[in-house]
C-alpha cells in the first residue's frame, strides 16, 4: 500500500509536464462544456450544419464537396459513377441535408443530381447488428433511380460489417475542416470562425491530433507508467460501483457483490426468507439473483433477473414449473438435469454518461422501476411465497 501510495504521490507532486498537459486541454472551449466530444449525436449536429449548402456558415457547398471527394476517392469499393470532376460541376442548390431519417444519422439528398447519400456516425459506439444492411436496403428502396453513397464515419475509420459503405475517419473531418478554414476565411463571419476553430480544437484532442498533446502523454506515460496504470485500471470502475452502492440504498436493496461491470442485490421483500442450502452459494445462496451489468464499449446499461442453481435437480425443475403458473414462460431445456441458470427477464438501455453518477442512478432506476421489471419482479414474489420450499 504504501508503494502505491509512493507511485501516486510521485507522479502528482512537482509534475510539470501534467501541469502543462492540464494547461492544454482546460483552454476554455464551449464545446466542451457542453460536452460536444463525448456524444455523437451533437457531432453529427455540428457535422450536417457544414454540410448543408444552404447553411448560415456561408461556405456554401466547400465542406459537401470535400467530403465527398474524400469518401469516392479514398473507397474503392464504393458502386458509383461519380468522379471528382462531377463533384465539382454539380449544382448544389437543391441538396437537402436531414437529421435522424429513418434513424439514419445524417441523410442527404439531391432530386435534381438523382444522387442519395447515408452517413452513419459512430464515435464511442461500435455499429449495431444489421444496422448497416438495413439503412442501406431502406435507402435503396425508395430512391430506385438514384445513385446511392454510404458512408461510415468513425474515429478512425473503422470498417463496416456491410462492404458496401465507404469509410471516412474524423481525423478525415479534421483535415477538411482545417483545409477550408483557411482558404474561405474572407467568406465567414468572426463569430463562424469562431465556432469552427472551437470544433477544430475538440477534434484535434479528441483525434489526438495535437503534435504538442501527444509529444506530453508519451513522456508523461514513459516517466510514470506504474502510476498511469495504476490510475486508469480503477477509474473506469469507480462511478459505477459507487452508484450502484447508492442506489442500492435508497431502495432498500440488499448488496451481493459489485464490480466494474456489475452489480447484485436482493430487494427488500426478499430478503429474508427463500435462502437454500446448495454447494454452490450463488448469489450468497438465494435461488435467484437481480442485477445490473454495464457493457462500456456497447454503451449500454442493462437489468437482469435469473434463477440459479437450488441444490437438486429436482427442486429446481419443481421451482421452474411453479414460476409457469405466474405467467413465466420457461424452456424446456431449463428443466433438463444439470441446467443450472435460466434468465427470466432482461432489459438494456443505451447509455453513455459513464461519468456521471447521477445518470447512472437515474437510468438504473429506469430499468428497475419500469412496468415490466415490476411486474416479473411482483410475480416472483407471489410464487415464491406460494412455494413450498
Amino acid at each position: 500500500m504504501q508503494n502505491t501510495f509512493n507511485t501516486l504521490h510521485q507522479f502528482i507532486a512537482n509534475n510539470y509536464n501534467l501541469e502543462e498537459l492540464e494547461a492544454i486541454l482546460n483552454v476554455f472551449n464551449p464545446l466542451k462544456v457542453l460536452k460536444v466530444d463525448k456524444y455523437e449525436i451533437r457531432h453529427s449536429n455540428i457535422i450536417s450544419w457544414l454540410l448543408s449548402p444552404n447553411e448560415n456558415h456561408n461556405m456554401g457547398s466547400t465542406f459537401l464537396k470535400k467530403f465527398l471527394a474524400e469518401a469516392i476517392i479514398n473507397n474503392e469499393n464504393l458502386e458509383t459513377s461519380l468522379t471528382v470532376f462531377n463533384i465539382q460541376e454539380m449544382a448544389y442548390q437543391d441538396f437537402e441535408v436531414k437529421r435522424e431519417w429513418n434513424d439514419i444519422d445524417m441523410f442527404i439528398v439531391s432530386h435534381s443530381n438523382k444522387l442519395a447519400i447515408l452517413i452513419e456516425n459512430k464515435v464511442h459506439a461500435n455499429e449495431s447488428k444489421g444496422q448497416l444492411e438495413k439503412y442501406y436496403n431502406l435507402v435503396k428502396n425508395k430512391y430506385i433511380d438514384y445513385q446511392i453513397i454510404p458512408i461510415f464515419l468513425t474515429l478512425e475509420g473503422t470498417l463496416p460489417s456491410h462492404n458496401s459503405y465507404g469509410v471516412v475517419s474524423y481525423v478525415q473531418i479534421l483535415h477538411i475542416l482545417k483545409f477550408i478554414t483557411t482558404i474561405q476565411k474572407e467568406n465567414i463571419s468572426n463569430k463562424v470562425h469562431d465556432f469552427i476553430n472551437y470544433y477544430l480544437r475538440t477534434l484535434e484532442i479528441l483525434t489526438m491530433d495535437d503534435q504538442n498533446i501527444k509529444t506530453l502523454c508519451k513522456k508523461l506515460y514513459k516517466d510514470h507508467k506504474e502510476a498511469l496504470d495504476l490510475i486508469y485500471k480503477y477509474a473506469e470502475d469507480t462511478e459505477f460501483e459507487e452508484s450502484a452502492k447508492d442506489y442500492f440504498l435508497t431502495i432498500g436493496a440488499q448488496k451481493i457483490k459489485i464490480d466494474g461491470i456489475s452489480a447484485w442485490f436482493i430487494p427488500h421483500d426478499f430478503h429474508d426468507n427463500y435462502k437454500i442450502i446448495s454447494e454452490e452459494l450463488w448469489c450468497s445462496g438465494f435461488p435467484f439473483a437481480f442485477w445490473f451489468i454495464a457493457n462500456k464499449k456497447k454503451d449500454t446499461l442493462g437489468f437482469i433477473i435469473e434463477i440459479g442453481p437450488m441444490g437438486s435437480d429436482s427442486h429446481r425443475q419443481n421451482f421452474l414449473n411453479h414460476l409457469k403458473e405466474y405467467e413465466f414462460k420457461i424452456k424446456n431445456i431449463s428443466l433438463k438435469p444439470g441446467a443450472k441458470y435460466t434468465r427470466i427477464f432482461s432489459k438494456y438501455k443505451e447509455f453513455k454518461n459513464w461519468d456521471s453518477k447521477e445518470s447512472i442512478i437515474q437510468k438504473m432506476d429506469e430499468l428497475y422501476s419500469a412496468n415490466s421489471s415490476k411486474k416479473i419482479e411482483g410475480n416472483l414474489l407471489k410464487a415464491c411465497k406460494s412455494f413450498e420450499w
